[in-house]
């Protein structure tokens, strides 16, 4: 057995655990909508067999949270001797499980988005993996999601959805990292000639398992070398929507929440087409629309404060195909000034879209900004430890809430099967969810797409901040505005 190591997984470790063990955040996930010709039992068994390789790849995987605290009231993470299935596989058969919420998803959907909910709803036990696979196997018959299917040969009978939702802690991944693993499930199980020989558990950790790859440990937080002239954007505490006070719900009482929304291909290369003719990024344009239909739903707020998370995989020379936490966030403002002028206009016009397009411009300017002034350093450097951490963290309970919403976009996904003819394991969809954070944004707006399928946006939220109905509203406001760019409205 190798020899058993223990870690705090670094300034990011410190700053999740601290927040997870305080019940403010818990977790993060990157599911594949994936459908296959194999029977179910012979699909069961390759999947455990790539997971095991999964494992032996990523040292991340091997480690959990260690029932010894830090000295800073952080956690200490510990690597395991053996991974036992039960602790790292949950399998659902969605037949067994019914819906009773009125979203306007398919039925196979709804499944997903409850387990997804009840994932982050839950803390992480100790002495077990910090992470978690769960499989949903869906019947034989259920319709495959045609937007996904469109450009492909016609789906048969035989095939059935599947769905793999990785589930982690924010400590051990970050959300590249949720397509790394996606990636790694993928790439194992199509190196699989016919069917495995016997997967055994516990899988015995028999290899030297290395310390965690830290983001300090590659970027040297006391040279900043930002470019001359170059300082961090200032962002000062201007009040923002939606300005409630902040509280974290008594005993069992935190529920986190999950809406599903489905841009088919031909909205989503549309959508592209018009950001490239305008020089935005899809994100800075998703940005716009939000801020849009905002500034009408809610038209006393007095600012809007963004916050989008980037990856310093680029300058800590990680592979995108690497299990760790190497990302940073930027934070936005948008005044009321900018919201009264957006009130001004007449919805769905070509003023309003004006608007949506400049707002979106400032945010690919703000993101420049914040990279050239390297403004990652200072995020991490200022990070305090973890006592300091704690307090600073309880504080903000009674205090107004001053971040609006979160956007992300995870990237694109496609399927790692070389010949087309294979369906043995085909990515149909993918998508990120995360729990809703107790003193951070109200919402969080999460993008992912798969290459030519649909773009799947995912809305996540603590329940009780804010209403479902706005969240349902956002959804099609969104939806409906990118598909106003097909008919050219």
């Amino acid at each position: 057995m190798s020899e058993q190591k223990t870690s705090t997984f670094g300034i990011c470790g410190r700053m999740f655990t601290i927040a997870h063990n305080l019940g403010l955040y818990r977790s993060v996930a990157v599911t594949g909508i994936y459908s296959s010709s194999l029977q179910r039992a012979d699909l069961e068994q390759r999947l455990d067999a790539s997971l095991q390789a999964a494992i032996r790849e990523h040292p991340a995987l091997c480690y959990g949270l260690s029932d010894q605290d830090a000295k800073d009231d952080s956690n200490t993470f510990f690597s395991f001797n053996e991974v036992h299935r039960d602790d790292v596989i949950e399998v659902i058969d969605c037949s067994s499980e019914t819906s009773s919420e009125g979203f306007s998803e398919s039925a196979a959907d709804s499944v997903l988005r409850q387990r997804l909910e009840r994932a982050h709803t839950s803390l992480w036990p100790v002495g077990k993996p910090a992470w978690r696979m769960i499989v949903v196997h869906h019947p034989v018959g259920k319709p495959l999601l045609v937007e996904a299917a469109r450009g492909r040969p016609e789906t048969t009978l035989e095939e059935r959805r599947f769905d793999i939702a990785f589930v982690f802690h924010h400590a051990i991944a970050d959300g590249l990292s949720g397509l790394a693993f996606q990636n790694a499930i993928m790439k194992h199980f199509s190196l699989l000639s016919g069917a495995p020989a016997e997967v055994k558990w516990p899988l015995v950790v028999d290899w030297d398992v290395p310390l965690p790859n830290l983001v300090e440990e590659r970027i040297d937080l006391n040279n900043p070398q930002r470019s001359e002239g170059k300082e961090p954007p200032k962002h000062a505490n201007q009040p923002a929507w939606p300005g409630d006070t902040i509280s974290l719900p008594p005993g069992n009482g935190y529920r986190a929440r999950v809406h599903m929304a489905i841009v088919p291909p031909e909205t989503l290369g549309s959508s592209l087409k018009f950001c490239k003719s305008q020089g935005i990024t899809l994100t800075g344009y998703l940005h716009g629309l939000i801020c849009v239909f905002l500034s009408r739903e809610a038209p006393e707020a007095p600012g809007f404060r963004l916050v989008t998370p980037y990856s310093l995989r680029q300058f800590t020379k990680t592979s995108g195909q690497d299990i760790a936490f190497h990302a940073a966030s930027m934070a936005m403002y948008v005044p009321d000034s900018d919201l009264a002028a957006i009130r001004k206009t007449k919805p769905q016009s070509l003023e309003e879209r004006e608007h949506v397009v400049g707002i979106a411009k400032d945010f690919s300017a703000s993101m420049v900004r914040e990279v050239a002034a390297a403004s990652y350093i200072d995020e991490l450097r200022d990070v305090p430890d973890g006592t300091e951490l704690r307090k600073s963290a309880l504080e903000l309970l009674g205090k107004r809430r001053t971040k609006s919403y979160e956007i992300s976009n995870l990237g694109v996904g496609q399927s790692l099967a070389t010949d087309l003819d294979d369906k043995s394991m085909v990515l149909r969809r993918l998508m990120m969810t995360q729990s809703g954070s107790v003193t951070g944004h109200a919402f969080s707006v999460n993008c992912a797409s798969v290459k030519g399928g649909p773009l799947t946006l995912s809305i996540t939220w603590m329940n009780g901040v804010v209403e479902n109905q706005l969240i349902e509203s956002l959804s099609s406001y969104l939806k409906q505005s990118m598909e106003r760019l097909v008919t050219g409205e």
